[in-house]
């Protein structure tokens, strides 16, 4: 499975492209955000320009997340088309930054690792708040029975009595 593209090598003529899977032992995904995933395929497309290169891509796997309603874990498929242009550091302009300008990565590496690209991918692609179906409305908490109030640590009890005492006042 091909893992780094040497930039130097596509021609203005002949764009390259790979069709891969990338494992994710070797991208540096969240662990606080994704539990597990399948190895993702990727396919690529990169085209020389005067300036700097054109990225086209697919993207496609599964990631587990934690639903932020129930707290149960749920499988999220992604399934993703991106594009980009990649510019040398040379390129950057200086002034404000328009909407056109947020495709664009500039870079002066040689070599393009497609872990990278995927990780990327992987991160812009999970949800702001996961939810595990539309149907999960609330959030489940644990009620208390007055068998689990009585295993309540000892040393508290002052701090109940107090409680109590307040209430009574």
């Amino acid at each position: 499975m091909k893992r780094k593209v040497n930039l130097n090598e596509i021609t203005a003529k002949e764009p390259l492209k790979v069709k891969t899977e990338i494992q994710p032992s070797v991208m540096n995904l969240p662990e606080e955000e994704i539990s597990d995933s399948s190895p993702f395929k990727l396919e690529i497309e990169i085209q020389k320009k005067p300036a700097g290169y054109q990225v086209k891509g697919h993207i496609s796997g599964n990631v587990e997340l934690t639903c932020s309603r129930c707290l149960k874990k749920f499988t999220h498929h992604i399934e993703q088309d991106f594009e980009y242009k990649l510019l040398p550091t040379s390129e950057i302009a200086g002034g404000e930054i328009k909407g056109s300008d947020l495709d664009i990565k500039f870079s002066d590496e040689t070599v393009l690792d497609l872990a990278d690209v995927a990780e990327e991918q992987v991160i812009l692609n999970l949800p702001v708040k996961p939810v595990c179906s539309e149907e999960c409305k609330e959030v489940h908490y644990k009620e208390w029975t007055e068998d689990e109030e009585k295993e309540v640590d000892k040393r508290w009890e002052k701090l109940k009595e107090l409680k109590n005492k307040l209430k009574k006042e």
